[in-house]
């Protein structure tokens, strides 16, 4: 039991030692902004064949290797231009379109330049709860993201530029 409560107090002393230097090199906090290309797949590629995004995301670092994330966005979702006659002989035709805000938060963890996240949120217009798997690369402010997103029925994948504001 003492080696047990020995081995517990030094990893919380060690946890502890590691979270406040790595703070004085980095900040907890760090806001920024991302540009997302929307790739649709499966049954939301029937209807739709590209979109874009804006994206607002927050990072808290726990420690130089973890830190929880948070991605608040908007998706503009695009499909063809389709034209059809009715049977009045008046030509319709449908530009399919929809807008998919997300709210997203998950754990994100750093190796070297590269990280893996794993996020889950709400996103709405699809009205469903989702997951978000994602790699990435983050060189100093700069930050490369591709990212699958599996939501109910629908799912699709995102590259996104980003810049963040702190570091």
């Amino acid at each position: 039991m003492k080696k047990i409560i020995r081995t517990f107090f030094t990893l919380t002393i060690l946890t502890l030692i590691s979270t406040s230097t790595y703070a004085q090199e980095e900040k907890k906090f760090i806001v920024g902004n991302s540009l997302n290309i929307f790739l649709p797949q499966g049954t939301l590629a029937e209807t739709y064949d590209h979109g874009y995004g804006i994206y607002a995301n927050f990072d808290y670092n726990l420690n130089k290797y973890f830190a929880i994330r948070g991605d608040f966005g908007w998706n503009d979702v695009s499909g063809p231009e389709t034209s059809y006659l009715d049977t009045n002989g008046v030509i319709h035709t449908n530009h399919p379109n929809r807008s998919i805000w997300e709210f997203t938060a998950g754990m994100k963890a750093q190796i070297s330049i590269v990280y893996i996240e794993a996020r889950g949120g709400y996103f709405s217009s699809l009205n469903e709860w989702g997951v978000v798997p994602a790699v990435g690369l983050r060189i100093k402010k700069f930050d490369l993201q591709g990212s699958y997103s599996i939501v109910g029925d629908y799912d699709w994948a995102s590259v996104r530029i980003g810049y963040y504001w702190g570091k």
